[in-house]
């Protein structure tokens, strides 16, 4: 099963949701364009948009993410799944016609979200527990498409997990991040996030301890699930 991987950002990897696609038998195939001109030249059977620290529309200075946009139009016309992570879920978004903007309200740390009844028939939303918290980090937000439908809300964000058709999924949280992955974004956060937020790195650190274990068994559960959008005839 060889999977594309487009990760935006040197600082934001698969991280636990690649360790669960591997332990369940994906190949990763990542294209990290701060380093290569162009992803890998395979044929794929799924494709993973992780996040990154610019605005989805921001083509003049990243020029992946036109690339990152075709690139959902051809894997949506040949009818392979989609996954998209914060940055990847709003580059899904656009792709489908809708535009993304700063949001109102930061979203730093482990956020509570809440299924969207009854539309949310995934089997990885069927037990979610009620005090899910997944971390998050954006300064921007997206209206959501009108081929989608809401999975997941929360009061800061409301546009949190969507589907469109029965195999794209856009995630506005990240349920890749490892604890180090977060330790890292907090030592290279920016001066305005210092400045705003002083007391950012005990409240995640505390969060961590708190959350990261329910997180990762949420990750897991959407990683199976996703695979599962695989054909069996492509997967092996």
């Amino acid at each position: 099963m060889k999977l594309l991987v487009i990760q935006s950002s040197i600082r934001d990897p698969i991280g636990i949701l690649g360790d669960h696609l591997v332990a369940l038998g994906a190949e990763l195939f990542t294209w990290l364009p701060e380093e290569q001109v162009a992803p890998p030249d395979e044929d794929f059977v799924g494709l993973i948009i992780l996040g990154g620290h610019m605005n989805a529309h921001e083509d003049d200075k990243f020029p992946h993410l036109k690339k990152t946009v075709d690139l959902v139009h051809q894997f949506h016309a040949d009818d392979k799944p989609i996954m998209g992570v914060c940055l990847g879920s709003q580059l899904i978004a656009r792709a489908f016609g809708s535009q993304v903007y700063p949001h109102s309200t930061p979203e730093l740390g482990f956020s509570p979200l809440r299924v969207v009844e009854p539309v949310a028939t995934e089997p990885w939303l069927q037990d979610c527990p009620a005090d899910l918290h997944i971390m998050q980090w954006h300064f921007d937000t997206f209206d959501l498409p009108a081929q989608a439908t809401l999975l997941m809300t929360n009061d800061i964000c409301p546009h949190q997990a969507y589907r469109i058709g029965a195999n794209i999924y856009g995630f506005q949280f990240h349920l890749e991040v490892t604890p180090d992955i977060i330790a890292d974004w907090l030592s290279a956060k920016s001066d305005w996030i210092d400045t705003h937020y002083p007391q950012l790195d005990q409240h995640i650190q505390a969060q961590v301890k708190a959350h990261a274990q329910g997180a990762a068994s949420f990750a897991e559960q959407v990683a199976q699930a996703w695979l599962k959008l695989i054909p069996t005839t492509v997967a092996s």
